[in-house]
């Protein structure tokens, strides 16, 4: 089962690279479908090592990485030289855009097609076995249905083997559009499940930092309850000296009054005797 698994995932990898270098040869002419081969499952590769791989000069081979890049099939990063003071580009092939590409591509083409094998259902058209020259019906018929390179009488095409052929032109692209969709739904896999690896590890460090402000704060509660309760441990210590004094000063006056009493008894009892 798991020879079977390994060798599956070879052919897929190999058909996605089949689909690829359609798109890159497309976009980028001959030779260029070889970045493919260099690229494909790396990052950041040596512009230098490339052109040393496609055995062109270093501006041909980025004339080629350049067609490429407009089109979003690679991207890249320069980096510069401390010593010689130059650039050097790294490069990496976009897999996903190179896909989405190839699907749009292979829309359009079916739909020339399928345009074209209407017309030939629908219409009748004249050939010049001379020349080789085909014209539609309407204009066969405003020439006297003549040729007019040669003048040689058209004959009505035979629309059977192009309608074979268009149709199986059609069907191969829709087998196409089915593997890149494949492909397609392979990297948007990929992609969901990265992204929730990520979003884990983000909200595992959040809970983390949660944990440890919660913790600073408990830490500083706890100091803070300490020294409300030393200060609340002089103010009582205060409290009770300021009372001592108070009563002392209260007794004191007590007894000058009890002595000015004394004085005005004393006086009124020597007024009476007289």
């Amino acid at each position: 089962m798991i020879l079977m698994a390994v060798k599956k995932a070879q052919e897929s990898k190999e058909f996605n690279i089949d689909l690829l270098k359609d798109i890159v040869g497309d976009v980028g002419g001959k030779n260029s479908s070889v970045v493919v081969d260099l690229l494909y499952g790396k990052q950041n590769v040596n512009e230098f090592l490339i052109a040393k791989k496609l055995d062109l000069t270093i501006n041909q081979t980025r004339n080629v990485l350049y067609k490429l890049s407009d089109e979003g099939l690679v991207s890249s990063v320069r980096k510069k030289d401390k010593k010689k003071g130059w650039y050097t580009y790294f490069w990496t092939f976009n897999v996903d855009k190179a896909l989405i590409l190839l699907k749009k591509n292979i829309l359009r083409d079916m739909e020339r097609l399928e345009h074209q094998l209407d017309s030939r259902i629908k219409k009748s058209f004249y050939k010049c076995k001379v020349c080789g020259v085909e014209v539609t019906e309407e204009t066969a018929l405003s020439h006297d249905f003549t040729c007019l390179e040669c003048g040689e009488i058209y004959e009505l095409s035979e629309n059977k083997h192009l309608v074979n052929d268009i149709t199986n032109q059609i069907n191969k692209l829709k087998r196409k559009l089915t593997d890149v969709d494949f492909e397609l739904e392979i990297l948007e896999s990929k992609k969901l499940k990265r992204f929730e690896v990520e979003n884990k590890k983000l909200e595992t460090e959040k809970a983390k930092k949660r944990a440890e402000k919660r913790a600073i704060n408990k830490l500083a509660k706890v100091a803070k309850n300490k020294d409300t309760k030393k200060v609340i441990g002089k103010k009582v210590a205060k409290k009770n000296v300021a009372k001592k004094k108070t009563s002392k000063k209260s007794n004191k006056k007590i007894v000058k009054k009890r002595v000015i009493g004394k004085k005005v008894a004393k006086k009124k009892v020597n007024k009476k005797k007289r």
